[in-house]
């Protein structure tokens, strides 16, 4: 009988230039149609400590890290928040990945103060969460009073002169110049003055679906997460915030023995590998 082993395409980190931190797996206050995340809207204890959020940063201090991302269900509704943030910024510009559902005048005001009396030049940078700008839309994808919510947020935090990314999600696979130019439209009209650099339109990932690697792909020069990231979770290390608690992307314990090798064996990481972008960083 002849035996066919297949292995894994395997893609090697450069360097880690990104950290996201899952500040909850669990704790969220909408539940959008396609999270990736196993969202539990009762109260569920699964909020990263602290200390192990400094450990991490202790051993990557000298790592030369450019970006911290705070991801999760809803990072925001950790509660060490603000803590953890103030921490975060003594080591390089933070970027809150949130549903904007927390933000409001006054919390813009704090966060502002947060990043002002930080001693160094690193930035709070805000990625909100919203995905159609038509609210009845939007707010069937990602729950009642979301849109409203959303858009207060962006309006409180440019009233404090933060300049928020929105993260659309292409949720009907339209082209991607028509859902910037009409949230072009949408900023204009709450006076958001905004450029390309202010739209990230993520592909809708679908976790059932498995799309077959290209046969022509050159995975030495991909431009994807698990080449220049890693994600620190409650349970460890993972390859990146798709496969966070995902055994199959599990790189360690901690950082002070962690795998800088990832291996492509899920269906989210052939339809990262298919689009050929990092999902989650900055296109600054």
């Amino acid at each position: 009988m002849n035996r066919t082993i297949i292995k894994a395409p395997c893609i090697t980190m450069d360097k880690l230039e990104s950290l996201f931190i899952e500040m909850t797996s669990k704790n969220c206050n909408l539940k959008c149609k396609y999270c990736f995340l196993d969202v539990d809207n009762k109260i569920t204890k699964d909020f990263i400590p602290y200390e192990t959020i400094k450990e991490a940063l202790n051993i990557l201090s000298e790592s030369g890290l450019e970006n911290i991302h705070l991801t999760g269900a809803e990072p925001m509704l950790h509660p060490d928040f603000n803590n953890i943030l103030r921490l975060c910024l003594k080591y390089s510009t933070v970027t809150i990945h949130t549903n904007a559902m927390n933000i409001n005048d006054k919390k813009a005001r704090f966060l502002r103060k947060v990043e002002d009396e930080n001693n160094n030049e690193n930035e709070i940078i805000f990625m909100i969460s919203i995905d159609s700008c038509n609210e009845k839309e939007n707010d069937e994808i990602r729950g009642r009073g979301s849109f409203r919510k959303a858009v207060h947020a962006i309006q409180s935090l440019i009233k404090y002169d933060f300049n928020p990314i929105l993260s659309i999600v292409n949720y009907k696979k339209r082209k991607e110049n028509e859902i910037k130019q009409e949230f072009k439209e949408l900023c204009d009209n709450i006076g958001f003055e905004t450029s390309d650099i202010n739209f990230k339109i993520l592909p809708l990932v679908e976790k059932d679906k498995y799309n077959n690697f290209p046969d022509d792909i050159d995975f030495e020069s991909l431009n994807t997460e698990c080449k220049k990231s890693r994600t620190l979770t409650i349970n460890g290390v993972f390859t990146c915030p798709l496969l966070s608690n995902d055994n199959r992307g599990k790189c360690g314990n901690d950082f002070n023995n962690f795998s800088n090798k990832s291996y492509l064996e899920t269906a989210c990481c052939s339809q990262c590998i298919t689009n050929n972008s990092a999902l989650f960083s900055l296109d600054l």
